[in-house]
């Protein structure tokens, strides 16, 4: 086979650069340290669950590594980042949803909670739409050497 059958990975899209930087930087480190900040000045570390230490920290850490795994170009790290997203993303929304339905939040609150809302699913969309088009998979699933034909004897 020639190798026009198997072209080789084009550079990386300027978009999967923005995305995976952004995403990083914005749901991995800032969160982790934010995390990792609050839980070392808790008053006392019984109060810190499980759950509250993987959701503040577990996941944006999970998140981290899949930006860096995408930005170097991994198919599956893009699948596992847009997973991810997704989860990071409809937690917030339902946070905020709870918080709205509960009735306790002041007026400039509740703004705040619909702008979070909407933010979240523009944000979940953006990233659904650009890494599952077509043209940026084709980045992700093209080999970056050429392939052997056989192996020389």
């Amino acid at each position: 086979m020639s190798q026009e059958n198997y072209p080789l990975r084009p550079e990386r899209p300027l978009g999967v650069s923005i995305l995976t930087i952004g995403d990083g930087v914005t749901l991995g480190v800032i969160p982790v340290l934010r995390g990792g900040l609050s839980i070392a000045t808790s008053s006392s570390q019984g109060e810190i669950s499980m759950i509250t230490m993987c959701l503040s920290l577990g996941l944006p850490i999970a998140i981290l590594t899949a930006a860096i795994g995408t930005f170097k170009g991994n198919d599956r790290a893009r699948m596992g980042l847009l997973f991810l997203l997704t989860i990071y993303f409809s937690l917030n929304i339902f946070q905020n949803v709870t918080l709205i339905i509960a009735g306790n939040l002041a007026p400039e609150d509740q703004i705040r909670s619909i702008g979070g809302i909407f933010i979240a699913i523009i944000s979940v969309l953006i990233n659904l739409w650009y890494f599952l088009r077509p043209n940026t998979i084709i980045y992700f699933r093209r080999p970056i050497q050429p392939q052997q034909q056989g192996k020389p004897y």
